[in-house]
């Protein structure tokens, strides 16, 4: 029985806690305004019943339980949080992890400074009061109370600095050069998932008035000539090609001569490709591209073909049957998988994509009678960032009957 009536205390007291909040708040900012400056000139409320409430407002304030108070602090604090992340996020859209950080790097001292401050209004207002005053605050306590906030603002200002830090795969920020809007927005949006790189310059305008910009792909090595460009086609798509194939693509008039706007790009470990609307143009490691026209190159292999696990996963395993297409490959350890498909001439849009935690997917739901095209991407993922990932693997061709 004991038990229980503390129980039922316990419930009293924390009701009447809230009760008093409530009250409180609902004199509205006026009449709380107009009781603090009073309080503030030592004299008390006129108005008895508004005074009885400010009075049981304080005393609860200064009495709470230990963990009430952090409720109360830590409550106040996740919802400004929230607020801020959400306009930092969908307003400007800046990093997850940057406007977390930077959410409570500003939250958390306005939180503390709110509730000291509450306190100070809370003892002001008990002092006036019948009966013994309020304890202040002995040194000691307004010493861990300071060092605890200094702490928490540092660590928060800290996680700001080392996710601004690791914004971006190469960890720095990229550099500050004058890119188009495309160019810009998939930096924003996309950074670090795909581990692209970063600009190397400004972007513009090449022969024909083709515009580019000069890009620092650490992902792709120097096989094919350690230059690169990000091109943006009249189709929104964004891919990053070899200088050299690009040079070729504009020697034949770009995307107003026989090839036309490029479709997809991928590599292996010795040959690379674009192919455009009329063609392709080829790359083998340490040669010179090659034009062809009116073809389609792929370095997409059957399942079952060699398979070497080197700077991305390789697929080791992949048929389809009653249950879908079933997929396996292997690399070494990695925090997930991105797998990818796609019907073989399907447009960009049919591209679907699946994170999996393990080394192996069933891919149900696939359209009957269709040549699918299969790649596997690894991914790293961090606290304070996002996710660093491989390129995606060269494709694997799946049949489904």
């Amino acid at each position: 029985m004991g038990s229980i009536g503390g129980a039922n205390a316990g419930h009293r007291a924390l009701a009447e806690i809230v009760g008093a909040q409530v009250a409180w708040w609902q004199l509205g900012f006026r009449t709380r305004r107009a009781v603090v400056r009073q309080a503030r000139s030592g004299n008390r409320f006129p108005d008895p019943e508004i005074w009885g409430v400010a009075l049981g407002w304080a005393r609860h304030w200064l009495t709470a339980p230990l963990w009430w108070r952090w409720v109360r602090l830590s409550g106040a604090t996740v919802l400004a949080v929230m607020y801020l992340l959400a306009l930092a996020s969908e307003w400007v859209g800046a990093d997850p992890f940057v406007a977390f950080s930077g959410a409570l790097t500003v939250c958390l001292p306005l939180a503390v400074g709110w509730a000291a401050r509450q306190a100070r209004v809370a003892r002001m207002l008990v002092a006036l009061a019948p009966g013994p005053r309020p304890d202040r605050p002995s040194a000691r306590a307004l010493a861990i109370r300071t060092s605890g906030l200094l702490l928490s603002v540092g660590l928060a200002a800290g996680v700001v600095v080392v996710a601004l830090a690791h914004q971006h795969p190469a960890g720095r920020f990229c550099p500050p050069f004058v890119v188009d809007a495309p160019v810009r927005d998939w930096l924003r949006h996309n950074d670090g998932q795909t581990g692209a790189g970063c600009p190397a310059g400004d972007t513009r305008s090449g022969a024909g008035g083709v515009r580019y910009t000069p890009w620092n792909a650490p992902n792709r090595g120097t096989r094919f000539g350690p230059d690169y460009v990000m091109y943006g086609s009249r189709s929104d798509r964004l891919m990053v090609m070899p200088l050299v194939i690009f040079a070729a693509w504009a020697a034949e008039g770009g995307p107003s001569g026989r090839l036309g706007e490029p479709i997809e790009e991928s590599a292996d470990h010795t040959v690379g490709y674009v192919n455009f609307r009329g063609g392709a143009i080829v790359l083998h490691s340490g040669g010179t591209p090659q034009v062809h026209m009116g073809r389609r190159h792929s370095v997409a292999r059957e399942p079952g073909g060699p398979c070497e696990v080197l700077d991305w996963p390789c697929i080791t395993t992949a048929y389809s049957d009653a249950a879908g297409i079933r997929l396996s490959w292997r690399y070494q350890a990695a925090d997930a998988f991105n797998v990818a498909w796609w019907p073989e001439s399907g447009p960009a849009r049919s591209r679907v994509e699946r994170e999996v935690a393990g080394y192996e997917l069933t891919v149900r739901d696939l359209s009957p009678a269709t040549t699918y095209m299969v790649q596997v991407q690894a991914c790293e993922k961090h606290f304070v960032r996002r996710s660093t990932c491989t390129r995606f693997s060269p494709p694997v061709i799946v049949r489904v009957p």
